[in-house]
This record gives structure tokens, sequence and C-alpha cells, in this order.
């Protein structure tokens, strides 16, 4: 089953030195439950938000909360499609990421906080169900990204751990 090999952890030769912070924040046990337990964290956690709260910029941050959550969603695609077309087979180099552009160009003061949660738990739902039904061997495959060498299973861990790591910060601004 797919679950035994998505577990275990990868190995920091599987991933860009950059990603380690993430993979740390990924608690031992199954993976994908891991990543389906977000879904339900995730919506309690923002259920407690204000719109008020959602939209102010909390110094000395430069993003508001809904931008840090349309941040999550650009990561959950951009990431996804990487372990999607890993997996696949499909190792062609892929680029990097340059949040700042996403965060400049997309619209996520207007719709609802509720709006852009829902639409950060379609797009783990959609990686989540990838995720279940990948063969045991592609959990291996090796691919290019961001200039650097990543395995589908780092990839995975790299979901979880970016939701942890936002999280601990959105934390830490409303505690504030």
């Amino acid at each position: 089953m797919p679950q035994i090999v998505a577990t275990r952890a990868p190995e920091p030769d599987e991933y860009s030195e950059f990603y380690s912070t993430y993979i740390q924040l990924v608690p031992k046990g199954d993976l994908l439950e891991l990543a389906h337990s977000q879904i339900g964290k995730l919506r309690d956690f923002f259920e407690g938000v204000s719109e008020q709260d959602a939209s102010r910029l909390h110094a000395p941050y430069s993003w508001t909360i809904k931008q840090v959550v349309g941040h999550l969603i650009d990561a959950e695609r951009i990431f996804g499609n990487r372990l999607h077309r890993f997996a696949s087979g499909d190792l062609q180099a892929l680029p990097g990421m340059d949040q700042n552009p996403y965060i400049e160009n997309q619209d996520y003061e207007t719709p609802s906080l509720q709006v852009l949660v829902d639409e950060l738990l379609f797009c783990r739902q959609a990686n989540l169900l990838l995720m279940r039904r990948l063969k045991r061997q592609a959990w291996d495959n090796r691919g290019v990204a961001s200039d650097h060498p990543v395995t589908v299973r780092a990839l995975a861990y790299i979901l979880v751990g970016h939701i942890n790591y936002h999280l601990q910060i959105v934390r830490k601004r409303l505690a504030n």
C-alpha cells in the first residue's frame, strides 16, 4: 500500500536544503493521514478568524492573512503539480515559484476568508486523492524543480510541512 512508502520521511538528498524547515515540521506518522487531518484543522482554525483580522496587515508582516491563505492555495497547486508530474514519470525540469507575483496579481481580498479556505481545502483534497492512488514505485521518482532534485515523497512532505509552517506564523500574528 502506498501509505507505507509515503510514511518514510525523505532523506536529505531527496530535496533542496531550502525545504528542510517544512519537512522537519511534519510529525511522525502516516503522511497521508497527516495530510488528511490538516483539512479539518485548517477549517476549524480559520473559522475562528474574523474577516477584519483576515484583511488586516499585522506588522511586521507584508501580507494579510487572506493573502497567506492565497499563498497556501498557490503552493498547494504548484507542489501538487510537481508531485503529479514526477509521480507520473514526467521528469522534465520544472521552474521555481516566485511567490510575490502570485500575491500581486491575484485578488485575495475580495473573496471571503471562508471562500479562500474552501479553495485551499479543495486543492488539498485533490492532492490527497492523487497521493492515495500512486503506485509504490512512484514515491521514489525524482525530478528537478527550482533547479534541485526532489522526490515525490519529499514533495508530499513539503505539502504538509508548508501548511504547518504558515499556520505557526498566523497563530503568532493573531496572538499579538
